[in-house]
């Protein structure tokens, strides 16, 4: 078996692998980095250029895994794509989202570049989905290779792979996972033991607080901060990655509305494409893996978030929780704008619920409140401004914190281990660990385009 990482190998952008099981040529993922533009955001595809590329498995609808799937079939374009019915739904909506934000940008002038790919293009890799249903083999070759996808627990219509060669050797690769329940989307299914080869995320293996903070715990933590923040008048932003994070979320206020935590008439609003993702959510609700299937995210009353300056400061003038994207507070983000709205404001607070980068605006503002500086620059238009408004950060990471992912690993029994999607310092100690509790184990970080050869015994 050959493997070669082609996405960014000291962060979690691009996500994007190769493998060369079988004379077959299987990519592992066609992302795009979110925080880099034009072909900066693509993976490095030089390594492979003359190699064919036979199957690309789709792990699930974020932009960090699925940017790049214009530009591998402008490459190859006989390479069939594979994925789940509900990522089939989500990736088509995600990459036409892609497409129209990119053009904006482009002829707003606030990118450089030119969209990547145009809706003919689009329409190319539409026509070489085919989609599966979990836990069913689907060959690969004529030689008895196949694969088999495993619910990951991420967000809807995530899945791990399974890949079974002509010799009943297996890889198994995690993509983004998650073991425990969130609100609507249950803990991800492995595999039985052993495997051969894991190819196993890394993006919280840095992060000592995730493993010693329970949900529960922090739910209530969330509800009574967010009961706090209403009750003296003030409103509550919370910015969210559009698919995955908001349904988890609206899910979760709508739980805490009905436990009366929160006062039922209180405004919940949203915007955007997240409302999108959230009638797929609902159309899958009975076809996917969900702790509760009667459970609709439009079940959550919710407003669309008004469009002018006037309405938007009636709103901000009484409690209300803005749902609002992006996550990480990117310049021009509707998260973004609201944020510089609220941050001089004692009454309101920005509350995040997952992953801030600390180079992004979410970060550094999440750094900025938390070390006590008294102000940050979020737009350079703007200037410096004061931080009067609470903020604080909840962790409901759609990803298995590290003694997941090392309880993980010991339960396959793999001869190999590979670590991908992760800040350096994730994988570094991700792998002391794993020597001690595999210790017979090889235990691999490959960099991006270095070519790695596994013997499978």
């Amino acid at each position: 078996m050959e493997f070669i990482s082609l996405g960014r190998d000291h962060d979690i952008g691009a996500s994007c692998h190769f493998l060369h099981i079988d004379d077959i040529g299987i990519l592992l993922d066609a992302g795009a980095d979110p925080n880099e533009e034009g072909p900066a955001s693509l993976p490095d595809f030089s390594p492979i250029q003359h190699r064919q590329v036979d199957h690309v498995m789709v792990s699930h609808a974020h932009h960090d895994h699925i940017g790049s799937l214009p530009a591998v079939n402008a490459r190859w374009p006989m390479a069939r794509l594979h994925l789940t019915h509900a990522s089939q739904s989500l990736t088509t909506l995600m990459l036409y989202a892609s497409e129209r934000l990119q053009q904006r940008k482009y002829y707003e002038g606030s990118s450089p570049f030119p969209a990547l790919f145009d809706e003919e293009d689009l329409d190319d890799v539409f026509d070489m989905f085919h989609s599966h249903p979990y836990n069913r083999t689907f060959p690969l070759d004529t030689k008895k290779t196949a694969a088999e996808f495993y619910y990951s627990g991420h967000l809807l219509g995530a899945t791990g792979v399974l890949i079974t060669t002509a010799e009943n050797q297996r890889i198994f690769y995690t993509s983004d996972t998650r073991s425990e329940d969130q609100t609507i989307i249950p803990g991800g299914k492995y595999p039985s033991a052993p495997v051969d080869v894991l190819i196993m995320e890394s993006t919280l293996g840095a992060d000592p607080v995730a493993e010693t903070v329970t949900r529960p715990e922090e739910e209530i933590r969330f509800a009574h901060q967010l009961k706090a923040v209403l009750d003296r008048g003030g409103s509550v932003l919370i910015p969210v990655f559009m698919l995955g994070r908001a349904q988890e979320i609206l899910a979760l206020l709508g739980r805490f509305k009905d436990e009366r935590i929160l006062d039922p008439k209180t405004p919940i609003y949203t915007a955007g494409g997240l409302r999108e993702v959230s009638r797929i959510y609902d159309a899958f609700r009975n076809s996917t893996p969900r702790i509760d299937p009667d459970f609709e995210v439009y079940s959550v009353d919710q407003i669309r978030f008004p469009r002018t300056r006037k309405a938007r400061q009636k709103a901000f003038s009484r409690p209300g929780i803005h749902v609002l994207a992006s996550g990480m507070m990117i310049e021009r983000t509707l998260s973004h704008q609201i944020a510089m709205e609220f941050l001089e404001h004692e009454q309101h607070a920005i509350f995040f619920v997952g992953f801030a980068k600390e180079d992004l605006p979410s970060g550094k503002l999440l750094h900025a409140a938390q070390s006590g500086a008294e102000g940050i620059i979020l737009s350079h238009e703007r200037g410096m401004q004061p931080i009067a408004c609470e903020v604080d950060r909840f962790r409901f990471s759609g990803h298995a914190h590290r003694k997941e992912l090392t309880e993980l690993a010991v339960s396959l029994q793999p001869k190999t281990i590979i670590l991908i999607h992760g800040q350096t310092d994730a994988k570094k100690w991700l792998k002391e660990e794993l020597r001690q509790h595999c210790p017979d184990t090889r235990i691999l970080i490959p960099s991006q385009g270095e070519k790695t050869s596994i013997v499978l015994r």
